[in-house]
């Protein structure tokens, strides 16, 4: 166990990503009425955002050398709104709605780090531009409701599935591989 909170933050990174991966595509199949999600949800909510804050944290010592170093306390307060925003989804409260702020940062941050670090071969362009796609409508849907009161017509709500699937592979596979290939690199 020590092992793992104690392992170098590549491979800490290169973890959270599959595991976001594959919670996203669990909660997905249990939107979708694959299989009853009730009993566990509240616990693949905790999985959900403790990977998410371990591929944020993680994030700008991915890009140190790309970013100015206050994007470190940056990640520090966004990975912060993340887990306290997944602490708040497990409370009746939310659990129908979701809570949108936090979405609406982790979009814009995503958004900004997407659009800061694109070309620089960091990322893969095709996870590059998953993220920035996923990230706008991802911006647009949440920023809709919680700045406009406006929900976006069922019809159009499935762009938002697009949106969110983009965002979760791009971010997740995008931050594996350019983990991957910053590790291989190093080590050469």
């Amino acid at each position: 166990m020590k092992k793992f909170f104690t392992q170098p933050i590549g491979e800490f990174s290169r973890q959270n990503s599959l595991v976001f991966l594959a919670i996203n595509f669990v909660a997905l199949a249990g939107n979708f009425e694959l299989f009853d999600f009730d009993p566990i949800q509240n616990i693949a909510n905790f999985i959900w955002g403790f990977a998410l804050l371990g591929i944020v944290l993680s994030g700008y010592y991915l890009a140190e050398g790309h970013v100015p170093e206050y994007w470190k306390s940056a990640g520090s307060i966004l990975a912060s709104v993340i887990i306290v925003g997944t602490f708040l989804e497990m409370t009746p409260e939310y659990q129908e709605s979701g809570f949108l702020p936090m979405y609406f940062f982790w979009a814009l941050n995503q958004l900004i780090y997407g659009l800061v670090l694109r070309g620089n071969g960091l990322f893969r362009p095709v996870y590059e531009n998953l993220t920035i796609f996923g990230s706008l409508i991802i911006m647009i849907g949440t920023g809709s409701d919680l700045f406009f009161g406006y929900e976006l017509p069922e019809a159009v709500q499935i762009v938002g599935l697009v949106g969110w699937l983009s965002l979760v592979i791009g971010l997740s596979l995008g931050n594996y591989f350019a983990w991957g290939d910053k590790l291989s690199s190093s080590t050469e």
